[in-house]
C-alpha cells in the first residue's frame, strides 16, 4: 500500500504483486517440492518432516506452512505434480494410435499388464503403499487422498462404449484385483521377496505375474 498526495489529498493506492515476486515464490515452491522428493527417496516416508525438507531446500520452514499449509499439503502438491502414479498414456503403452486399433478386450488386458510394470518401477509409490499399511500418518493420508486412481483417464482411451456388450463391471472388478495384487507383491519385493516359492527379485517371477494377469483378463472378459 502506498500514499499518493495528488491535489493535496490522500489517495491510497493498492500495489499489485510484482512479476519478480511471483517468480521468486514459484521458484521457491518448486525448490521445496523437489526437496520433499529428495528427502522421500533418501530417508523414506519415516524421514519426512518439515525441518528435513526445509533444510534440504535451503529455506525457512515457515515458508512450507505459508505456501502449502504444512507437510500434508506439500505431500498433496508433490503427488499431483509428479510421476508418483502411472499416467493414462503410460498405461496404454505410450502409443494412442496403436492402442486405438486393438479390440476393446485387448486394450483392457494391456492396461492391466502395464499397470503391474508401472507400480513395480516406482519405489516411492511402493514405499508409500507400505507405510500406508504399517505406519499410517498425515503424510500417507495425504498421499492416498491425492492419488489419481488407476482407470481415471484411461477410460477415454479404452472406449468401453464401443464394446459389443457392457464390460464396465468386469473392468472395475479386474482393476480392483490387479491393483491389490501388484501393490502387495511390489511391497513384498522390497521387504520379503520370497512368495509361494518365487523370488520376487527375479524378473521371471514378474513375467509369470504378467502372464497370469493377461490370462485372467482374457478369460474373465470372454463372451
Amino acid at each position: 500500500m502506498s500514499v499518493d498526495n495528488r491535489d493535496n489529498g490522500v489517495v491510497l493506492v493498492q500495489e499489485s504483486v510484482r512479476p519478480k515476486d511471483k517468480r521468486d515464490r514459484q521458484s521457491t515452491e518448486e525448490a521445496i517440492v523437489r526437496a520433499f522428493e529428495e528427502v522421500l527417496l533418501r530417508e523414506g516416508v519415516e524421514g519426512l518432516g518439515v525441518n528435513a525438507v526445509a533444510q534440504q531446500a535451503g529455506v525457512n520452514k515457515v515458508l512450507i506452512y505459508r505456501y502449502f499449509g504444512g507437510l500434508a499439503g506439500l505431500a498433496s502438491e508433490w503427488v499431483s505434480n509428479s510421476t508418483f502414479w502411472p499416467t493414462p498414456l503410460e498405461l496404454i503403452g505410450n502409443d494412442p494410435d496403436a492402442f486405438d486399433k486393438l479390440p476393446v478386450r485387448e486394450r483392457i488386458r494391456n492396461v492391466l499388464v502395464n499397470y503391474v510394470d508401472a507400480i513395480r518401477a516406482r519405489p516411492q509409490t511402493v514405499e508409500m503403499l507400505a507405510a500406508e499399511l504399517m505406519a499410517p500418518s498425515e503424510i500417507t493420508r495425504a498421499f492416498a487422498n491425492a492419488l489419481v486412481r488407476p482407470g481415471r483417464g484411461v477410460a477415454d482411451f479404452i472406449k468401453l462404449e464401443t464394446a459389443d456388450k457392457d464390460l464396465t463391471d468386469q473392468v472395475w472388478n479386474l482393476i480392483f484385483m490387479v491393483n491389490g495384487l501388484a501393490s502387495y507383491l511390489a511391497i513384498r519385493e522390497r521387504n520379503n521377496p520370497t512368495y509361494l516359492g518365487m523370488d520376487l527379485n527375479d524378473d521371471e517371477s514378474w513375467q509369470y505375474l504378467r502372464d497370469t494377469v493377461s490370462d485372467l483378463a482374457e478369460k474373465y472378459l470372454a463372451d
